[in-house]
């Protein structure tokens, strides 16, 4: 089994040229750390805004998705002083299911995992702020997993960006020591955050969904 995510940009259009190339290198920077911090896992963007993303390891999916969501609500653009990711960010999708056809040299991914994350991102359009969900076969724990999602949606949709950024280093980077040294705050300050942000819940839905996943 595989897990894929798929992800679009709210309202990238109202960005400028020159803003959507910095937010395109933003999150190609995201998807390289991403590939460092968990094996096999590989993402792509595709027709400008769309990313998409496989993980052999399903049960690191929710936190790939966390990361991604946070990494572009925390870009600030610089051309467009009036637009902000403060809001909504990426709608994004896990899929969770099999492959037929994963093929990086040739830039495929085909099969069940991608046309679940496909399909569940295509019924978020026009539904921002219900911008977090999941697609699997098991439909009882899909529904149970898609109201926790949308309990962390609204978290961070009414987050702060710094506050994001907080939140995928502690994901990627664990350590609070690590983190303030990498956003020139003290570790008070990241504790202050993740506080704010309710991490000790979200950190429980992410271990809920692994218990789940390790099951199937």
């Amino acid at each position: 089994m595989y897990a894929t995510i798929s992800a679009d940009v709210v309202s990238s259009t109202s960005l400028s040229i020159e803003s959507m190339i910095g937010l395109n290198e933003h999150i190609k920077k995201c998807l390289a750390l991403l590939e460092d911090r968990y094996m096999g896992f590989w993402g792509r963007i595709v027709r400008g805004d769309t990313i998409e993303c496989i993980l052999k390891s399903p049960e690191d999916a929710l936190e790939a998705a966390l990361v991604l969501k946070t990494w572009v609500k925390s870009f600030v653009p610089k051309s467009d002083a009036k637009y902000s990711f403060s809001k909504y960010g990426l709608r994004i999708a896990i899929g969770l299911g099999d492959m037929k056809t994963v093929s990086r040299d040739r830039d495929m991914m085909d099969g069940d995992a991608i046309y679940r994350s496909g399909r569940a991102l295509d019924s978020l359009v026009g539904r921002s702020k219900y911008s977090f969900t999941i697609s699997m076969a098991d439909g009882k724990q899909e529904q149970i997993l898609r109201i926790m999602f949308s309990l962390i949606n609204d978290l961070v949709n009414k987050t702060t960006a710094r506050r994001c950024r907080t939140l995928y280093e502690k994901i990627l980077y664990k350590d609070a020591n690590m983190i303030a040294k990498n956003m020139g705050i003290t570790p008070s300050g990241v504790n202050q955050n993740l506080n704010a942000l309710c991490w000790s819940s979200i950190e429980q839905v992410i271990e809920y969904y692994k218990e789940i996943v390790r099951e199937l």
